[in-house]
């Protein structure tokens, strides 16, 4: 599908990457940094993790197939490989939210916070401190890859 009521695809995916993208990321942050948000938010964090990623590639897949109908402009090709290289943070990204959610989980906060006060499994511990950086390190690198992205298609359409 190249567009959508006669209008190109791509830049209509495109503004819901731009936004999707950010918020995703400073999501994720704030549940790693504040408990009550990762309690109060749920499962929203590794659902709008998976959307975002989902839209990814269809935004892509239309800018190829735009960069194609108009005979492949100069300038476009820098945008089209920082677009495609996108998948590479917002994939780690989703994974990493996906995992911490996952370990905040009833289940596995009964295998660390034991009820009679005895310490719970510490590689769990570990884990979930490893997973609190992956969200905020694929965090950074989505925001930075954005706004690469963005930047470079704003300067090929407009500059």
């Amino acid at each position: 599908m190249e567009s959508f009521a006669g209008l190109p695809l791509h830049p209509l995916v495109v503004h819901f990457v731009v936004v999707a993208v950010p918020v995703t990321a400073l999501v994720g942050i704030v549940v790693t940094l504040w408990p009550r948000a990762r309690t109060a938010l749920g499962v929203f964090p590794p659902v709008l993790a998976l959307l975002t990623l989902i839209s990814v590639p269809i935004a892509t897949t239309a800018g190829e197939a735009l960069y194609r109908k108009l005979g492949e402009p100069a300038g476009v090709a820098h945008h089209a490989s920082i677009g495609d290289s996108l998948i590479l943070a917002v994939g780690p990204m989703f994974g990493a939210i996906a995992m911490q959610w996952l370990l905040y989980r009833p289940a596995v906060t009964a295998l660390i916070d034991r009820p009679d006060g005895t310490a719970g499994d510490t590689r769990l511990r570990w884990l979930r401190r490893f997973a609190a950086l992956a969200v905020i390190a694929a965090a950074v690198a989505s925001l930075t890859m954005v706004i690469l992205a963005g930047d470079s298609g704003a300067r090929a359409v407009w500059g």
